[in-house]
């Protein structure tokens, strides 16, 4: 993986924050049980993606286990 895609890929779980973080909200105001869900997995996501370097390691240890298959 390119270091411009995992950037690309980290901007996006940037974005995945700010919707976990309305979907969060929304749980407060109405009660639904799936704005949680949806808003737990997206900061989730934004937690494991957020640093480029940690995307690059991802990929380059997929490869790896491809490898061995």
């Amino acid at each position: 993986m390119s270091k411009e895609k995992a950037k690309y890929l980290s901007s996006v779980a940037w974005l995945n924050l700010v919707l976990g973080i309305y979907n969060i909200y929304l749980f407060t105001v109405g009660q639904l049980v799936f704005n949680l869900i949806v808003g737990t997995i997206n900061v989730g996501v934004w937690t494991f993606f957020r640093n480029p370097e940690t995307l690059v390691h991802i990929a380059s240890n997929f490869k790896q286990i491809g490898k061995k298959n």
